[in-house]
């Protein structure tokens, strides 16, 4: 979320196997975020996730020909929007993306390759989008879900929380682990805390974005402004 591709670098060389940039919640703008992906480049194990910060072509396209291995939108509801979502992913004839892959090009890749190395995730953060998420997740060209508990949370009525212990907030995204486990497809969901994370990836979830990076500045800030208060 911290507007600075240095700390990419950082997380990468730390071992992490994705990093996701985003775009809807983060103080990033466009170019700093592209800079992000460039500097992932150099850590070919860990994967640049962008989350942009909704549903168009004009975003999507722009962050896919900068480089990006994978894209999440938010607040897909029902498989009309996964379906926008996957069609500006994908090149022809799977889809509608255009081509002009700019700093994308380095990869040297078709349209094929292409299509099979992007990564499409749908998040999932409604009541609507539980609702409607069989027919989203049976959507081909679709890659998997990212549920977002805090927007979920708030859909279903509760307080949100990244670490949710409401039963049907619960519930749901528990459905949304079973949809994408019957398919084959991945799963990802944030985390609010470490515990939650490792909990969460025992339970089978295919990754997990434990917390974001400015929680994690100010809870290691807070403990030497303890010590020093002392």
């Amino acid at each position: 979320m911290l507007s600075d591709p240095l700390l990419t670098e950082h997380y990468a060389k730390l071992g992490f196997g994705a990093v996701l940039i985003d775009q809807q919640h983060g103080l990033l703008d466009e170019r700093t975020a592209f800079e992000c992906v460039q500097r992932l480049e150099k850590f070919p194990s860990c994967f640049s996730i962008i989350r942009v910060c909704d549903n168009t072509t004009a975003l999507i396209s722009r962050a896919l020909d900068a480089g990006a291995c994978g894209i999440i939108a938010p607040m897909i509801n029902n498989v009309d929007d996964a379906k926008r979502l996957v069609e500006q992913c994908r090149y022809a004839p799977v889809g509608k993306r255009s081509w002009g892959p700019t700093r994308a090009l380095i990869v040297d890749a078709g349209t094929e390759q292409a299509n099979n190395y992007v990564k499409v995730f749908a998040m999932i953060e409604t009541a609507e989008a539980i609702k409607n998420l069989d027919a989203i997740l049976d959507l081909e060209g679709l890659d998997g879900a990212f549920v977002g508990p805090s927007d979920l949370s708030i859909s279903l009525g509760v307080a949100p929380s990244g670490s949710p212990t409401d039963p049907t907030v619960v519930a749901a995204i528990k459905k949304v682990l079973l949809g994408c486990r019957k398919r084959n497809k991945l799963s990802l969901l944030y985390c609010g805390d470490k515990e939650r994370a490792q909990a969460s990836l025992a339970e089978g979830w295919s990754g997990v974005f434990p917390g974001a990076d400015i929680g994690w500045m100010m809870a290691a800030a807070k403990e030497f402004a303890d010590v020093i208060k002392k």
